[in-house]
């Protein structure tokens, strides 16, 4: 592993870098059950969730670690986060692991041997690369490997004229099959309170983030902005119910998906909202959509020393694939010592 950091420091200087759509993923559906529930558009509210949400996040003072477990396609894709937040040191943790197993590599299963079907005889079609009339594919070339990816992103937050602002600073390492790739970003997001509404700007991949593999190439990314709302209601009615109506906008300088609400050229405009309901401050309903037009739903109970949130995101398709779960399971540092003293 040593050899191959060092590997890929000497390439640098001979690397040929491009602009690339994609490579920073891990960070945005790597999200706990809540903040998918809302359908990621808690850009503006601070609901201790990760501070990969909005790197300001790390200032909450409460000292917590959260876990959260994710299936993607059918359980193809596993995906776990584990959350830390160190409280009064205004900092946060986060650390990713997603796996892929069982890839099949079907690159040299065609078995190139012309019209006639038989290796060597050197007649049209033999060597070309293409499945000509006569060839066929074998199955016992088909061999397999796995995609994993490890994700770090760590954020503190600073006062710079009383406003709060967050600084995110994220790592990726992906492994796919002999292939190596390290990436480095930054992030930086704040909030600012107009009378009861909550206003949200963060700027990611800023000035820009890039991924380099061993081969040399450097995969960089564009930045792109992100402006949040979050508007609580109260019911006079009701005291002990609270709603939150939430809006995110990710503008993107890349053209990052073929479904985008607004696109034009290189440039894409995304919208995601979400509703939460919260009864007596430890049950909440949770409605959404996020950015890639998924509607999202969820339920979650507050037990004091401990939070259990699920998500459910439904195929914008009308298909079974895409849809998956997401469960939580947020816990209290001072819960958790309890628990130790216990044993």
């Amino acid at each position: 592993m040593i050899l191959r950091i060092i590997l890929f420091l000497f390439s640098f200087s001979l690397s040929k870098d491009f602009y690339v759509s994609y490579g920073w993923e891990l960070f945005e559906y790597s999200q706990s059950a809540r903040t998918a529930a809302l359908g990621r558009a808690v850009s503006a509210y601070d609901i201790g969730s990760n501070s990969m949400v909005n790197p300001v996040f790390g200032v909450n003072p409460k000292k917590k670690v959260a876990f959260t477990h994710q299936n993607r396609f059918a359980g193809i894709v596993s995906n776990d986060l584990i959350t830390f937040n160190l409280g009064e040191k205004k900092t946060s943790f986060n650390l990713i692991y997603e796996n892929i197993g069982d890839i099949p590599d079907t690159r040299n299963v065609l078995l190139d041997w012309g019209y006639d079907g038989q290796y060597g005889t050197y007649d049209i079609g033999e060597g070309n690369g293409i499945l000509d009339e006569g060839e066929r594919l074998s199955k016992e070339k088909i061999s397999f490997f796995n995609q994993r990816k490890i994700g770090i992103y760590g954020a503190f937050s600073k006062s710079i004229k009383s406003q709060p602002f967050g600084f995110g600073i994220k790592m990726i390492s992906s492994s796919l099959n002999e292939s190596l790739s390290l990436g480095i970003g930054i992030d930086v997001g704040t909030v600012k309170q107009l009378k009861n509404i909550s206003y949200a700007f963060i700027l990611r991949n800023f000035p820009t983030s890039g991924i380099i593999w061993e081969n040399g190439t450097i995969e960089g990314t564009l930045p792109s902005i992100t402006l949040g709302v979050n508007k609580p209601i109260y019911a006079k009615r009701i005291e002990s119910l609270k709603i939150h109506l939430l809006f995110s906008t990710e503008i993107n300088l890349s053209n990052r998906h073929l479904g985008s609400q607004i696109r034009f050229r290189n440039l894409s405009i995304d919208n995601s909202f979400g509703l939460e309901s919260i009864f007596k401050e430890n049950f909440f309903c949770r409605f959404g959509r996020n950015n890639v037009n998924n509607f999202t739903g969820g339920l979650g109970f507050d037990f004091n020393y401990m939070t259990i949130d699920y998500a459910f995101l439904n195929s914008a398709f009308k298909s079974s694939l895409g849809r998956h779960h997401i469960i939580s399971f947020n816990l209290s540092y001072d819960w958790i010592m309890m628990q130790f003293y216990k044993i």
